[in-house]
C-alpha cells in the first residue's frame, strides 16, 4: 500500500516525513542501510495511528508535534536495530539451528555428530574433530547477516560486488562486515585458515 497525499494524508505530512527520513539516513548507518520508502512508508504507518487519537484541527495542524512523532519513531528504529545486533552477538545458539540461518542449512549438531567424526586413532582425525567444533563456535558468534554473507561467499561463490547488491548494502560496508568476521574467526584461534 502507498502512502500518498489526498489518501489520507496530507501533503505537508509527507514533507514533514520525507524531511525527517533524509536527514536520519543520513547521520545513522543501520537506517541508512534500509531502503528510504520503506522508512517514509512505517514512519508515516505510525503517525496515522497517533494522528487518531488527536482532535482535529484544520486551522493549526500539528507540524511540530507530527515532527517529534517521527524523531521518536525513527530513533526507536535505530535503538531497535542496536538491540538485534547485540542480541545476536550474545544469543546461545540451539544444537539444531542451521547455522547459515537455512531450514535445511548444517547445524551444530551435524558438525559435532559422532557418524561425521573420524575415529580418535585414526591419524589427525581428532584435530579435523576439533576444527569443526572451533568453526562452529566462530559462526555461533556472527551475525544472522555476517552467517548469510559467509555462506553466500564461500558456499555460493559470489563476488563482493554480487553480495553487496543482494543484500542491498554499499560494498564498503560489506567489507567492514568481512573484517568483524575475520576478526571473529581470528579470536576462535582459525585466522590460519582465512583467505586473504
Amino acid at each position: 500500500m502507498a502512502l500518498k497525499a489526498g489518501e489520507g494524508l496530507q501533503r505537508w505530512e509527507i514533507a514533514v516525513t520525507k524531511k525527517l527520513v533524509g536527514e536520519f539516513r543520513r547521520r545513522s548507518r543501520s537506517l541508512a542501510r534500509e531502503e528510504f520508502d520503506d522508512l517514509m512508508q512505517e514512519c508515516l504507518a505510525h503517525w496515522i495511528v497517533v494522528r487518531r487519537k488527536l482532535p482535529p484541527d484544520p486551522d493549526a495542524p500539528p507540524v511540530a508535534y507530527m515532527a517529534q512523532v517521527i524523531r521518536n519513531k525513527l530513533t526507536d528504529l535505530i535503538r531497535e536495530q542496536a538491540a538485534d545486533k547485540r542480541a545476536g552477538e550474545q544469543d546461545a545458539l540451539s544444537l539444531d539451528a542451521a547455522l547459515d540461518g537455512s531450514e535445511d542449512g548444517m547445524t551444530l549438531a551435524d558438525l559435532l555428530a559422532d557418524d561425521e567424526s573420524a575415529q580418535p586413532d585414526e591419524a589427525g582425525a581428532v584435530d579435523h574433530h576439533h576444527a569443526r567444533i572451533d568453526i562452529g563456535r566462530a559462526l555461533a558468534r556472527l551475525t544472522p547477516v555476517q552467517r548469510q554473507l559467509c555462506q553466500m561467499l564461500g558456499e555460493e561463490g559470489l563476488t563482493i560486488k554480487e553480495a553487496a547488491e543482494r543484500l542491498r548494502i554499499p560494498r564498503g560496508t560489506l567489507y567492514e562486515e568481512i573484517k568483524r568476521i575475520r576478526k571473529v574467526f581470528a579470536d576462535q584461534g582459525l585466522g590460519d585458515y582465512l583467505k586473504e
